[in-house]
């Protein structure tokens, strides 16, 4: 049985004012000895409620006109971050203004969502849905923030925008084989880093062969084989002989542009993570080769999650918290912290919190009146979705440790704002959805 709309937007404010709790109620137990972690979330939230209640209000169509402008000031923001920006763990990404420091490019996400979906709505209005509208353009205005966010140093914060940005596409129901084109080199890319990092951490014998044969360099051929196979390929089709190979060399042409676009992206995210973000990708790998060190992270949340059992050890009873095994606990590896404390039945209730509030925020996107509306309730949503899932995956030893927060529970001022805020878009698209596109 469907719930009634009102409902909908009722539970999904439900679940954002009980994840704010629980996130609340972790932190305090988490950043106990830590003098003004407590105090600036609390404010932090604050803050965000008061935007999740503002923009709840306001009729989020009207930031379809002003997107292209928060766009462009968003990163400008970015790069001056990246060159005058207060310095973290080798990470550039925070601006000082004194009494408070925030960081941009949690800020952006919502930006960056807004701005992609009404470019995504208006060539789907006016049907300009080929390959440079549909795909070429949004890589640039993707490109764009995350090549400024990894010249940062946060690669972290840079990946996340990509799946957000191919759910996007897929919901706006463009050709697939434009979202496939983009997966299919976001994965190659990826996958070639990966492998490079891998086999330099644990000294395999691909490394040299990787770099000495499959680089940048040693790519251009390939971008000059699938240029030369897309030139034969047209005159081919102007000549209308494109059932004697025309379709083989459109193909080839493509899947050797994806090859070469994956690689030359790849070697630029590995050229830009730092020693540190490398060496955790390699831990992932094999955490137990240096279990005080680059693994030593992991390996005590694991522990503290299992030590947790069924029930958990009692609210601040944590024994990896409080003995101070667990590092950064307030922040990476705050759901540690709760499944200690709560053991598995509590973290079993707050991942069904946050499963509600994003199966909620995906149905307010499929009732939106507009595509619009539909593409920034379902990007918040993947958003949520991504951060949340990479964040328990690392906890739990299943993915690498690549420093992101968890919606509402990792310690974050900035990262706090911006996910009440996009949260609060979601609200003004389920209260507006009765009235008329603009």
């Amino acid at each position: 049985m469907r719930l009634p709309e009102f409902r909908i937007a009722s539970l999904f404010c439900f679940c954002v004012a009980l994840a704010t709790v629980i996130g609340l109620v972790n932190l305090y137990s988490a950043a106990e000895t830590q003098t003004g972690i407590f105090p600036r979330q609390a404010a932090a939230t604050a803050v965000g409620a008061v935007l999740f209640a503002v923009l709840a209000a306001v009729d989020y169509r009207h930031l379809r006109k002003y997107s292209f402008f928060l766009y462009a000031a968003g990163n400008l923001v970015l790069l001056a971050t990246a060159l005058l920006g207060h310095e973290v763990k080798a990470t550039r990404a925070w601006i000082s203004l004194g009494f408070v420091s925030i960081q941009p490019s949690e800020l952006f996400k919502g930006v960056f969502i807004v701005h992609l979906a009404a470019h995504l709505g208006k060539i789907q209005r006016e049907r300009k849905t080929s390959m440079a509208y549909g795909l070429l353009i949004p890589v640039l205005y993707l490109a764009l923030p995350v090549g400024l966010i990894l010249f940062q140093g946060d690669a972290g914060t840079a990946a996340v925008y990509l799946p957000v940005f191919f759910a996007m596409l897929y919901m706006a129901d463009l050709h697939y084989m434009l979202v496939f084109v983009a997966l299919t080199i976001g994965a190659v890319a990826g996958g070639f880093a990966t492998l490079r990092i891998y086999s330099q951490g644990i000294q395999h014998t691909w490394e040299p062969f990787l770099h000495k044969y499959i680089s940048t360099a040693y790519s251009l051929p390939i971008l000059g084989i699938a240029a030369a196979a897309g030139v034969v390929s047209f005159f081919l089709h102007l000549r209308r002989r494109h059932s004697r190979g025309g379709g083989w060399l459109n193909a080839i042409s493509l899947s050797l542009f994806i090859l070469f676009a994956g690689i030359q992206s790849g070697d630029v995210f590995y050229g830009k993570l730092k020693p540190h973000q490398k060496v955790r990708i390699a831990s992932f790998f094999q955490p137990k080769l240096d279990p005080r060190g680059s693994g030593y992270q992991a390996l005590q949340a694991q522990i503290a999650v299992g030590s947790g059992g069924i029930f958990g050890k009692g609210y601040r009873k944590g024994t990896q918290t409080r003995l101070g095994f667990l590092p950064e606990q307030w922040t990476d590896f705050a759901f540690s912290v709760l499944a200690e404390e709560w053991g598995f039945l509590g973290s079993l209730i707050t991942m069904g919190v946050y499963g509600l509030l994003i199966a909620s925020a995906l149905r307010i996107a499929r009732t939106a009146t507009d595509l619009f509306g539909c593409l920034v309730a379902a990007g918040v949503a993947t958003l949520f979705f991504v951060h949340m899932s990479i964040g328990i995956a690392m906890n739990l030893g299943s993915f690498p440790v690549i420093g992101i927060p968890m919606p509402l529970l990792s310690y974050g001022g900035s990262a706090q704002i911006a996910f009440l805020a996009m949260a609060g878009l979601v609200m003004s698209v389920a209260r507006h959805r009765r009235l008329l596109a603009a």
